[in-house]
């Protein structure tokens, strides 16, 4: 038998927190895509949807999908600074002005 089999249940419930802290991840600190070391930064998909409009699951199948840009790098999706900001300015709404100026020259 194992020891987790003789403990009481009481004892259980006391390991079952310690475990559940080995699985907590540290974050590391990022830096803004804006900035010249976020440009060349990849960012997993977790962390780049802190700057677009997306889930961390939504960026990954629209990447899987090739509707948006991503670096593939060891079969990991991942986005560099440059390709978050290029992926905001897909999702930006232009002005009605600006459109129709474009349209006519």
């Amino acid at each position: 038998m194992s020891t987790k089999e003789m403990a009481p249940a009481g004892d259980l419930q006391e390991v079952a927190p310690e475990r559940a802290m080995k699985k907590k991840t540290v974050e590391r600190q990022v830096p803004y895509p804006g900035t010249p070391d976020g440009e060349v930064f990849h960012y997993s998909p977790e962390e780049a949807a802190r700057f677009l409009p997306w889930s961390a699951l939504q960026l990954k199948r629209k990447a899987y999908a090739r509707e948006i840009p991503f670096n593939d790098g060891g079969a990991r999706v991942t986005f560099t600074g440059f390709d978050i900001r290029e992926i905001s300015q897909m999702t930006a709404v232009r002005p009605l002005a600006e459109t129709v100026q474009r349209r006519s020259a």
